[in-house]
């Protein structure tokens, strides 16, 4: 069954109504169990792609959840996707053809935990690819990013037993996406989980949170040497964690959560191309706040996105809030909120200037969490009339999949001549490439030669007749 409806919202926030007033667009999707937004990604033609995670499912396990909305908030279409046993996402990009890749976390096994997995869809929701990557280890992803037809995944990485910013690399060859690189980036000493990354320009910029004492670190690399080319480190006493971050131009944001001791505040930093800070900030506030995101909304001012539950409705709400970025001035900025609890998880700025805030709300379906979506059509308007939609489906949300890659093998491997594949149809095609990515050798069926090849390692791709990718293989030529 479907409910919709639609109705006038009170905003909390102690301004009264101006002259200039525009329509805040809020949408709720859910099912019968928990379902909460974690990122928004600028697709073309002004649409956008909103990733959830569900277990509203028929196994009640975790699954992407994915919606495509027009410039108006309106649904285009949604889909889900999962992976055995479970997925999570975390990132997405559009890339050739209107074709969207996922970034999600998905588990891999008791031996090899959380590792990172790419699902590749065509401009409708369908689901057309699939690659995986991960170490025995715990390996966390975070961000993805298109950068001259080359896909960079940024997260952490425990294979060398603490945590590290790993990086990989892709391209997308023959349908598929083939892994070019791998490794660690901005090595140090210290365990450190990656939160965020981003590109501006040719540097990679990596914000990570250090424990002992817990403190933020923003590394801009070179993602291919793994190079420290600066690096930024809060010096507030107190607690501070990593949140987020955005670049714009020449400049870069970074937001913090400082753990004071008349409560959480927002902290940031703002860092121009060669690593100089330009502004070191933590503004002061009548009530505990924990950041959540931060998107420049022009060249001179970012807003962030926050929660407390500070402000008398009962429950959690959202904190909307614009700044200056030359001295860190507050320039406004409304709550959303009900008496039940409102949690932002990400904020995009998208290319007509409209603010999208995704997160979860408990109010509206069954008192279970549902994706709870914004869109602010201009940052500068501070007074807003709520236009309220909730579409809460009172259904399990699944999506048949064909079977999953089959296992393959090849032997004998080293070797520098024929070689045999375990574990593939008759008509399988395979392709070979080396380890930068360019495509070597190509056939079909349960056999092939290396013979000719010069000494090295290679990468095994097998199709099967369904196009679905079993995971890659190493080959050595010696």
């Amino acid at each position: 069954m479907r409910k919709l409806l639609t109705l006038l919202w009170a905003l909390s926030c102690a301004w009264g109504w101006m002259a200039q007033t525009d329509t805040v667009q809020i949408r709720v999707y859910g099912g019968q169990q928990d379902d909460r937004g974690r990122r928004v990604v600028q697709l073309s033609g002004g649409d956008v792609l909103v990733l959830s995670t569900t277990n509203s499912t028929d196994d009640d396990t975790p699954h992407a959840w994915l919606h495509r909305m027009d410039s108006a908030a309106d649904l285009v279409w949604s889909t889900t996707i999962e992976d055995e046993p479970l997925l999570q996402p975390v990132d997405a990009v559009e890339h050739a053809d209107g074709l969207i890749t996922v970034l999600g976390m998905r588990f891999g096994g008791v031996t090899q935990a959380y590792d990172w997995g790419w699902y590749t869809l065509n401009n409708e929701g369908a689901l057309l690819a699939e690659t995986h990557w991960g170490t025995d280890s715990w390996d966390l992803p975070v961000r993805t990013m298109l950068r001259n037809d080359t896909l960079w995944s940024v997260g952490t990485s425990y294979e060398t037993g603490a945590g590290d910013a790993w990086v990989t690399a892709h391209v997308w060859v023959d349908e598929t996406w083939s892994l070019v690189h791998s490794g660690v980036v901005g090595s140090t000493s210290l365990e450190e989980q990656v939160v965020d990354a981003a590109y501006m320009g040719d540097t990679l910029l990596v914000l990570t949170s250090l424990e002992e004492p817990a403190r933020t670190q923003w590394t801009g690399v070179n993602p291919l040497t793994g190079e420290s080319l600066w690096t930024y480190e809060s010096g507030w006493l107190d607690a501070t964690t990593a949140v987020a971050l955005d670049v714009r131009g020449a400049s870069a944001v970074a937001l913090m959560n400082v753990e004071t001791e008349a409560g959480m505040r927002l902290a940031f930093a703002v860092v121009d191309a060669s690593g100089v800070v330009t502004l070191e900030h933590l503004p002061g506030s009548g009530v505990s706040v924990t950041g959540c995101d931060v998107q420049w909304y022009s060249d001179g001012d970012f807003a962030t996105v926050a929660v407390t539950e500070e402000l008398g409705l009962g429950g959690e709400e959202i904190l909307f809030s614009r700044w200056s970025a030359a001295n860190g001035a507050w320039q406004g900025g409304p709550t959303f909120g009900t008496p039940w609890d409102e949690v932002p998880a990400a904020m995009l700025c998208d290319e007509a200037g409209r603010l999208w805030i995704a997160g979860a709300t408990d109010g509206y379906s069954n008192g279970r969490d549902d994706l709870y979506l914004l869109q602010i059509p201009d940052a500068g308007i501070s007074a807003y009339q709520a236009n309220v939609v909730a579409d809460i489906v009172e259904t399990t949300l699944h999506v048949d999949l064909d079977p999953a890659p089959k296992t393959v093998s090849v032997f004998p491997n080293p070797t520098n001549g024929p070689f045999q594949i375990e574990g593939c149809a008759e008509n399988a095609v395979w392709c070979i490439f080396d380890s930068r990515g360019t495509l070597v050798l190509r056939g079909q069926g349960n056999h092939g030669s290396l013979l000719g090849l010069t000494s090295g390692l290679y990468f095994l791709h097998v199709h099967d007749e369904t196009r679905r990718e079993a995971p890659a293989l190493l080959l050595h030529v010696n």
